[in-house]
Parts: structure tokens; C-alpha cells; sequence
């Protein structure tokens, strides 16, 4: 059994707001937008009359503007600002400067030709999926093609189809496959931009949770997974629960621990001796669930295997006693090395 799909699960304290790496849905924006926020990651341009922030997510966002989203996505905004950045760009206003000069020099966008960067035109979906790729690693001309990017992201994770050279590209637009590319995986590597960000200190005095988890067994009709708070994140919970697991929509039996007590007094009976907030394991019908697969996978050797989509619905509770709830999906195909 492998996992296909890297999926980290942001809880935020605040809002009690889940956002996985989906294509954009009525709403998604606002609540991309809003993740990105409580993790340092995003401004807005103001304040709604109601007090909240204003994103402008119905605004076409300029190159100069994608530049300044982009550092701040990647936990660098500090350091464009600490720093005098020679570029031989001479349309650049002086509030842009540090993150044009930093995304330039770190190679993660050119300029419109020698000497501009086209700071006022509007960024496109290509520039914008552009600049997400680079930041993770991929080179275009190598492992993508700058005017079809999409092709890519699509494959990562960080958009479903949902983009072509015809789409326009608003504020709202940006959020979401940004807030999509916290999940995608660095290039040759297993770690997500997320755990990346946490890891090196880039996230930091957030309003957020971020939960991981492991699958810990599968065994024919039989798996196991443990729920922990990843490196870097703050473990303000006290519980975490899940509600309901279905298997590509059928039910299942389980049997759960969900206290960070019980779950190492349990884990050290069986012999395992990881620790966790929440470990749940699940029998189910595989031979069911295989034959209801809806989605399938293709690895790189051209075969191709139906997937395993397990939907867990969850309740953590937090130490004030409040508590935060929603919903995930996570992917996995049998390989043929199992068993």
C-alpha cells in the first residue's frame, strides 16, 4: 500500500477552518486567503467595515504585487526587506524593490525584457503558476514549459484542471493555488512546502495547528493511522477524535484512542513506540472498496491502479475546551509489494 496524495491537515484555532489542496470551490478563495493569513503568509489591503481584512480577492493582482505574494508566501519577507537587491530593472516603484530584487535574484521570476519587469501589467495565470513551480524547485524548460505550467500544477496538487492561458487571474486566484502549493511536494523530495516552512522557522506565532498523520498498518481488510501535530507547530489540543471514516464511501468498523495518554498507552501494548494525539485503526471490506474505486493512479512504469480514497470527519478539542471540526480525504493504491 502507498500513499499518493502528501496531505497535511491545517486546522486553524481562530476560524475553525480546514482548506485541503482541491480546485478552487464558491468560497475557496476567502477561506484560502484566510489560512494564508493566520499563517504570516498573506496581507490584505485593508479593513471591511465589519472589522475583518480585506483581501480584494475580486482584484487582477500586477506582477509587482504576485512578486510581493510570493515572498511573503515563502517566509522571506523579512529578508527581502533587510537587504538592498540589484536588479537592472528600472520600472520598478520603491515599495516593490526588496521582493522584486529578492524573487529576481533567488531565480524565481525574470523580468518582461533587460530593463523591465512590467511591475503595473497585470500577472497572468502562467507568470503566477510559474513563480509557485520555481519555488518549489522545478525549472521550466526542464520539467515544465512556462506557458503551460498548469500542466504541472495539476499533476502536483496545486490546481485540478481549473486553469488554461484563458483564464483571467484575480487576488482570489493567487490565494487559492497558493494556499494549494502548502501541500504540494518540493521537488525530489518527499517534504511538502509546509513542513518545509515549519521547518525552518518561516512559520511562526500563527493561529494555526498543523496536523499530520502516519499510516501506521495495512493488512488486507485492516489499517492504522496516528494523528500527531507536525514539527514546528504548536500541540494546544487535548483530543483529537475522528467522527466518521468512510472507504471510498463505504462505512467502517473502528476502534480509536484519542488522548495524547491513551494513545502511547495503547501504542506501547502493541509494541509501537511512537506517540500521537489520536490513532484510530479500521476494518473494512478492501475488495468493496477497490471495485468502488472512482479515481485511479499511474505510476511512473505506466501501470495504473484504482485508488483507495479514505475520508475521515474529525472533532479536535482544544485546552480552553473549545473545539474544531471538518472533513479530509487522503489516497492510497495497493502496489502489488504488500502482502
Amino acid at each position: 500500500m502507498k500513499r499518493i496524495l502528501s496531505l497535511l491537515l491545517a486546522l486553524t484555532l481562530a476560524l475553525s477552518l480546514s482548506v485541503t489542496a482541491l480546485a478552487a470551490q464558491p468560497g475557496q478563495d476567502q477561506s484560502s486567503a484566510q489560512l494564508l493569513y493566520n499563517l504570516n503568509l498573506f496581507r490584505g489591503v485593508g479593513t471591511n467595515p465589519d472589522g475583518s481584512v480585506d483581501f480584494a480577492l475580486d482584484r487582477a493582482p500586477t506582477r509587482a504585487e504576485a512578486a510581493t505574494m510570493l515572498v511573503r508566501l515563502l517566509g522571506k519577507e523579512e529578508e527581502a526587506l533587510s537587504k538592498t537587491w540589484s536588479t537592472s530593472f528600472t520600472d520598478v516603484p520603491a515599495w516593490a524593490q526588496p521582493y522584486v530584487g529578492y524573487a529576481y535574484t533567488k531565480g524565481l521570476t525574470n523580468g518582461t525584457d533587460a530593463t523591465h519587469f512590467g511591475s503595473d501589467s497585470q500577472v497572468t495565470t502562467a507568470q503566477y503558476l510559474t513563480f509557485l513551480l520555481r519555488a518549489l524547485g522545478y525549472q521550466d524548460g526542464v520539467d515544465f514549459t512556462w506557458s503551460t505550467p498548469w500542466l504541472l500544477t495539476d499533476k502536483l496538487g496545486i490546481t485540478e484542471g481549473d486553469y488554461t492561458a484563458s483564464t483571467s487571474f484575480l487576488r482570489g486566484d493567487a490565494a487559492v493555488v497558493s494556499a494549494n502549493a502548502l501541500y504540494a511536494q518540493m521537488k525530489g523530495s518527499d517534504q511538502t512546502l509546509l513542513q518545509y516552512l515549519l521547518d525552518s522557522g518561516a512559520i511562526q506565532n500563527s493561529s494555526v495547528v498543523v496536523w499530520d498523520y502516519d499510516a501506521v498498518s495495512f493488512q488486507g481488510d485492516f489499517a492504522s493511522f496516528l494523528f500527531y501535530p507536525v514539527k514546528g507547530s504548536s500541540a494546544t489540543f487535548t483530543s483529537f477524535k475522528i467522527d466518521k471514516v468512510t472507504v471510498n464511501g463505504l462505512s467502517c468498523q473502528t476502534l480509536q484512542v484519542t488522548t495524547p495518554e491513551g494513545v502511547s498507552k495503547y501504542l506501547a501494548s502493541i509494541g509501537y513506540s511512537a506517540g500521537g494525539f489520536g490513532y484510530i485503526e479500521i476494518t473494512y471490506d478492501e475488495a468493496a472498496a477497490t471495485a468502488a474505486a472512482t479515481k485511479t493512479y499511474t505510476d511512473a512504469n505506466g501501470s495504473t491502479y484504482p485508488l483507495l480514497g479514505f475520508t475521515f470527519t474529525y472533532t479536535g478539542t482544544q485546552a480552553d475546551g473549545t473545539t474544531v471540526s471538518g472533513t479530509f480525504t487522503d489516497y492510497y493504491y495497493m502496489d502489488g509489494d504488500e502482502e
